[in-house]
């Protein structure tokens, strides 16, 4: 073991043992020796997780907290009950630097940054919104909302925005892109692996979508939302699929 990790380890030792002796002489009613050494090394854990030393960054990245993957959106859930996970991101990479040199666009650059934040950040445990990422890169949610919907659209690809992994919002790209895999014919459990979804969300839109496309020769937008219980604008986006599909000559809506 080397210096530093030495350090480390009677340091963290050091913190748990300041941490039992708190909650014994403060907290008495966490009672027993084990639950409050599991308490403490949770603690101690969760400094760890949260407190990162720059030297142990790359240049060009930094600290962010976003919502946590397994955090569910549901009623009363404000910033204050919600679940956070602190994660090192790269607003900055030599690839960028690469590209430019190369001629690209400031456009296209953003983009493989928007990409590559969206994905750092579901890869460790965290979901970032569209304003989470604008304010890293200086930019409005707006912009990153319209380029992670043209890179999704153009390369059938999902991102791992809030709005698409919690549900909520108007994300309807990634219910596009799954319907049209579903037209293609793909399979439940393929779809389900290539968009990284749950086989039971998109066997959820596919059906939602049939039910869609079943009634539109017999209501209008208004009449399938009442009788589905759907909002107007979901109805519209997947009448917009079935329009497009047979535009191409691809599906016989």
């Amino acid at each position: 073991m080397n210096v530093p990790d030495m350090m480390k380890v009677k340091i963290e030792s050091s913190l748990e043992k300041r941490i039992i002796d708190l909650i014994a002489r403060d907290y008495a009613m966490v009672a027993g020796e084990k639950v409050r050494d599991m308490f403490a090394k949770d603690i101690v854990k969760l400094v760890h997780e949260t407190i990162r030393s720059p030297h142990m960054m790359e240049v060009g990245q930094m600290l962010w907290i976003g919502a946590s993957e397994i955090e569910k959106p549901g009623y009363g859930k404000n910033s204050r009950n919600t679940r956070f996970t602190p994660v090192v991101l790269t607003p900055i990479h030599p690839e960028d630097l690469t590209l430019m040199g190369n001629g690209y666009s400031h456009r296209e650059i953003r983009e493989q940054r928007i990409v590559r934040l969206f994905l750092e950040a579901k890869q460790q445990g965290a979901i970032l919104t569209n304003a989470d990422v604008g304010m890293v890169l200086g930019v409005s949610a707006g912009t990153i909302s319209k380029q992670a919907r043209e890179y999704m659209e153009r390369e059938q690809k999902i991102l791992p925005t809030r709005g698409i992994v919690h549900d909520i919002g108007r994300a309807i790209t990634h219910k596009r892109i799954i319907i049209r895999l579903y037209l293609q014919g793909l399979l439940v459990p393929e779809i389900a692996r290539r968009t990284d979804h749950s086989e039971e969300a998109v066997s959820r839109y596919i059906k939602a979508f049939e039910k869609v496309r079943m009634l539109r020769d017999r209501l209008d937008e208004r009449g399938i939302s009442r009788t589905l219980e759907m909002s107007e604008y979901l109805v519209r986006e997947y009448l917009g699929i079935v329009d497009e599909w047979k535009q191409e000559g691809e599906v016989n809506a």
